[in-house]
């Protein structure tokens, strides 16, 4: 008797609207902890992010700034929108974007160290630690990872312009509004099933198997768009880096094969740990989602583009004799 009373308070019309206000509120709170750190918070993600050298940020090395500066120029972005890019050291070995170039907050991009270098001298200056343990740089795996966080300036150049290209969009905006559109999807489903079914009148457990399953499907829906939207985002940003020019083709490509030759000598060395996070090619294990496109698909578009690029270079070659005949 204890426990059907609460629960048939939530049947009155004051328990509705205070439902109603409870799923408004948990979805604009969802919105705004998506939002918020790509624009009023930025600052503060930021220094979260950041990699720290003896408890101070790390500050960029002066030729990894121009370079930044030189992607700029590549991307050709404009004076006002370049005030607002800002470059910084991020941990990890892994490049970092967030905020939207469509917004007055600005965009930060994230650096990692391993863009600072230039031989095996350097990584082992920097101690680099697996698991707690010292890599060993003489081993077969060692020299595959060595090789694959060292990496050219002209590939470099591709890695930051591909982080600023993602930041030109309103996949924020999106990102942001999926969450209180799932929440209230769910909520008029399941208010308008209750009322036309008449689920009121029936037992409290068949309405919460009701609620179950439109949870999974709004769940599921937003899940999905969000993927959707992460995916859609990374085709477009890869097809206008080719249009950039075949070095970019080439360097996307290296890139990519960095990235998997990277995924695969730490699958190696983490172990079964390693095993879990990362398959035998080198993508990231995400289980039935598909968060982000698979490296082996990225490297597998820029190879073909090459293709096609050298196939016309021949074709083009070939013609030319018959020209001047």
């Amino acid at each position: 008797m204890s426990l059907r009373r609460p629960v048939s308070w939530f049947l009155t019309e004051t328990g509705r609207r205070f439902s109603f206000a409870v799923v408004t509120s948990a979805g604009l709170a969802c919105t705004v902890a998506r939002y918020a750190p790509n624009t009023f918070f930025l600052q503060n993600y930021k220094d979260f992010v950041h990699y720290y050298n003896n408890g101070k940020p790390a500050e960029l090395p002066k030729e990894i700034q121009d370079r930044f500066s030189r992607c700029l120029d590549l991307l050709n972005i404009a004076a006002v929108q370049r005030k607002l890019v800002a470059p910084f050291s991020v941990f990890g070995y892994d490049l970092f974007h967030a905020g939207s170039i469509n917004t007055r907050f600005g965009v930060v991009i994230g650096v990692p160290v391993n863009f600072t270098y230039k031989n095996l001298d350097d990584l082992e200056k920097d101690g680099i630690m697996v698991n707690q343990k010292k890599v060993d740089w003489t081993s077969e795996v060692g020299k595959k990872l060595a090789d694959a966080l060292i990496l050219p300036e002209k590939v470099q150049e591709f890695a930051i312009c591909r982080e600023i290209m993602m930041t030109q969009n309103n996949k924020i905006i999106l990102d942001s509004s999926y969450p209180f559109a799932s929440l209230f999807m769910a909520y008029t489903f399941s208010t308008a099933l209750n009322r036309r079914l008449n689920l009121y009148a029936a037992p409290t457990m068949l309405r919460g198997v009701l609620y179950t399953i439109v949870g999974m499907f709004s769940a599921g829906t937003y899940f999905l768009l969000k993927d959707m939207t992460e995916v859609h985002y990374e085709t477009e940003t890869d097809k206008k880096l080719c249009e950039l020019g075949p070095e970019f083709v080439e360097s996307g490509k290296i890139f990519y094969e960095k990235l998997l030759s990277r995924n695969q000598a730490l699958r190696e060395l983490m172990g079964s740990e390693g095993e879990r996070k990362y398959s035998k090619l080198g993508n990231e294990n995400f289980g039935i989602r598909q968060p982000q496109l698979a490296l082996v698909h990225r490297k597998q578009y820029f190879e073909d583009k090459l293709k096609e690029l050298n196939g016309a270079q021949t074709d083009s070659s070939l013609e030319k004799p018959n020209a001047t005949e």
